[in-house]
């Protein structure tokens, strides 16, 4: 029997890759908006998941700062639908992929021990959310990882991405 994972973000560089290595594993992605609670809710409730990995935010720094509004409903208020709905659900283990950028830019290598100071609107956003799944589920029955990413490129990535 394959274990069913739910994906946020299975369009996005992170997500693409992660759909190759399917082997004994059963993606479900979410196609719908993460902004709308009930679409979370209902992804989550029609494919009975026991796991979610989320990686669906808005990453180019560009597109963050042109648009700091929708960057903070995906990024954050997306992430906050998340971890509502499954608050509510079976799953048992849930994945956020965040970002090196809730970390001061250094020029010297930087620990999980370092201060959370953002460097950039996007790390704000990405802080936010981890704040709310630490609030939301340190005390809860579900496992989860907060991932801290710090860079990623691969040739299909779109040029506004750097």
């Amino acid at each position: 029997m394959k274990s069913v994972i739910g994906i946020t973000g299975c369009s996005g560089s992170l997500g693409k890759t992660l759909l190759k290595f399917r082997k004994n594993k059963k993606f479900i992605c979410f196609t719908g908006d993460i902004r709308n609670l009930e679409h979370v809710q209902n992804w989550i409730k029609r494919n009975n998941l026991k796991a979610i990995i989320h990686l669906a935010a808005i990453v180019p720094i560009k597109d963050v700062d042109g648009n700091k509004k929708k960057a903070k409903d995906v990024n954050f208020l997306g992430t906050k639908n998340i971890v509502d709905a499954i608050k509510r659900s079976k799953v048992e283990w849930f994945f956020f992929s965040s970002t090196s950028h809730v970390y001061k830019s250094s020029i010297t290598k930087i620990s999980e021990r370092n201060k959370k100071n953002p460097c950039s609107y996007y790390g704000k956003t990405k802080l936010l959310a981890e704040n709310y799944i630490v609030s939301q589920l340190r005390n809860s029955k579900i496992k989860y990882c907060i991932g801290r990413i710090f860079s990623t490129t691969n040739k299909n990535q779109k040029k506004n991405y750097l």
